[in-house]
């Protein structure tokens, strides 16, 4: 059984926890070296850049960019009722874009110039193809849009084709 210890011995510990030249302390009831302070190099461990998959991130802010282009769309033609193309539909388009695409980003943490190119990209490639998903899917798009758009979208176009400009590309 170990001596029996007295205040001097419980003074003795504090004074030698509280020597700010120790970094540590023995604690003879543990029978260890215990650190005053760690630093926080050692408590929060930097985050591993994970460089190998680079294709998953991408596909993923293309996919953001899409969806953003297809919902200012559909601020453009529920909201506004402007289902033919002109230059105020385009502003819409692009402003209302923007808006939902900054405020998705935002909450995804999405922020950086990477994503940010390939939101644009998938922005682009929705402006370019994005009619082939009234082709493919006709009911749910006019639904989700309004039946006129989807008319108007099928008579414009042909059903797998690429929009450059006023050209449709047919495949």
């Amino acid at each position: 059984m170990p001596a029996k210890q007295d205040i001097n011995d419980f003074k003795k510990r504090v004074k030698s926890i509280s020597n700010p030249r120790n970094n540590s302390y023995y604690d003879p009831d543990l029978g260890m070296h215990i650190p005053k302070k760690v630093p926080r190099s050692k408590i929060k461990k930097p985050k591993q850049a994970n460089d190998e998959n680079v294709i998953g991130p991408f596909l993923v802010s293309v996919i953001i960019g899409a969806f953003c282009l297809a919902v200012g769309q559909l601020i453009r033609v529920r909201y506004f009722g402007l289902i033919e193309s002109s230059t105020t539909s385009l502003a819409i388009d692009v402003i209302a874009t923007a808006w939902v695409l900054l405020l998705l980003t935002a909450l995804m943490q999405r922020t950086t110039l990477g994503p940010r190119i390939s939101q644009v990209i998938g922005i682009a490639l929705m402006f370019v193809v994005g009619h082939n998903l009234f082709w493919r899917w006709p009911d749910q798009m006019a639904y989700i849009y309004t039946p006129d758009y989807a008319n108007y979208v099928q008579e414009a176009t042909q059903p797998p084709s690429v929009v450059v400009g006023a050209t449709i590309y047919g495949f």
